[in-house]
C-alpha cells in the first residue's frame, strides 16, 4: 500500500496576500483551556500543529481579551489571518468548516451519586438541589421552563476573563457543597473538571427539548476574513486531513466531544 503524508509547505501557501511564510493567530491572553501567553491552551497546540503542517512556519501571536470588539481589533484590523475557534454561521468572519461539537454539560460530583441526565428529571425539584448557572447564558431557558428557579444560584457572566472566570468559581463551589449541581459549557466545564481535587462527573445535555433561545448544543469553526478563498480552502484542508489529531488535543484538556447527531464521540 503506498501511504502518502500530505505536508504544506510555505510555497504552496498562497493566499489573497501573497505567500504565508509565518502562521498569524489571534487569540485571547488568558483564557485557557482555550489560550494563553503561555501558549498551554487548545488553540495554542493547534496553532503548532497547522504550522509545521505548513511547512514548520513560525507562529505569531496578536493578544486580545475575548470580548467586544475582538474581531474588530484584530483579524478585521489584519494583524493575524486565523482565530482558531468560532461559532458556527456567524456573520463576524467567514467560518471555515467545523472541527468540533460540544455541549453544555451536567457537572456533579461523583461522590454524591447523583444520576441525572436531564434538567426535567422530576428529582431535581424533589431533592431540592442546588444548581448552579451563569446567569443569562442558554441553560437558563430550560430552568425556567422547568420552575427551578428557587434552586438556583447565578454566577456573574464574565465580561472580561482577564478579570472574572465564573465558571472556576463554581467549579469550586461543587467541589466544597455549596453546589449539588453545576451547569456548564462543555470546554470550561471539562477542564475545570480536570483541574478539580475531586473526581466530577459530566453528562452533556443533548436530549433537552428545544426551548426559544435555550440552544444546548454548538458546532465550532475557525474564523478567517471574508473574501480570502484560497486561505478558507488551505484551512478546510488543514481540519479535514488532521482532525483525529484535533480530537487528540481536545481531549488533553477533557472537551466532551460529541457527533454530528449530538452523541458522544467515541475515543
Amino acid at each position: 500500500m503506498l501511504v502518502l503524508k500530505i505536508c504544506y509547505s510555505a510555497e504552496q501557501i498562497t493566499g489573497e496576500f501573497g505567500v504565508k511564510s509565518t502562521l498569524r493567530i489571534c487569540a485571547d491572553p488568558n483564557n485557557l483551556p482555550y489560550s494563553n501567553q503561555k501558549k498551554e491552551g487548545y488553540e495554542n497546540k493547534i496553532a503548532e500543529l497547522f504550522a509545521k503542517k505548513l511547512g514548520d512556519i513560525p507562529v505569531f501571536y496578536t493578544w486580545y481579551p475575548m470580548t467586544s470588539g475582538f474581531v474588530r481589533r484584530t483579524l478585521n484590523a489584519k494583524t493575524c489571518d486565523l482565530i482558531i475557534t468560532f461559532p458556527a454561521i456567524h456573520e463576524f468572519v467567514q467560518n471555515s468548516n467545523p472541527f468540533y461539537n460540544s455541549s453544555y454539560v451536567l457537572m456533579t460530583l461523583e461522590e454524591n451519586n447523583i444520576n441525572i441526565k436531564k434538567l426535567s428529571d422530576p428529582i431535581i425539584k424533589e431533592k431540592n438541589y442546588k444548581i448552579g448557572i451563569i446567569h443569562a447564558t442558554p441553560p437558563s431557558s430550560h430552568v425556567a421552563k422547568n420552575s427551578l428557579f428557587d434552586q438556583v444560584e447565578f454566577y456573574l457572566q464574565a465580561a472580561d476573563p482577564r478579570k472574572q472566570k465564573p465558571w472556576k468559581e463554581m467549579t469550586n463551589d461543587l467541589v466544597s457543597g455549596k453546589l449539588d449541581i453545576a451547569i456548564l459549557w462543555g470546554p470550561l466545564a471539562g477542564y475545570e473538571a480536570k483541574l478539580s481535587e475531586k473526581p466530577i462527573k459530566m453528562v452533556p445535555l443533548t436530549n433537552e427539548e428545544k426551548v426559544g433561545r435555550g440552544k444546548l448544543v454548538y458546532r465550532f469553526t475557525m474564523g478567517i476574513r471574508r473574501n480570502e478563498p484560497e486561505w478558507e480552502k488551505t484551512i478546510n484542508n488543514l481540519i479535514k486531513e488532521n482532525q483525529e489529531d484535533i480530537n487528540k488535543i481536545l481531549r488533553e484538556y477533557n472537551i466532551p466531544l460529541l457527533d454530528n447527531l449530538g452523541n458522544p464521540l467515541d475515543n
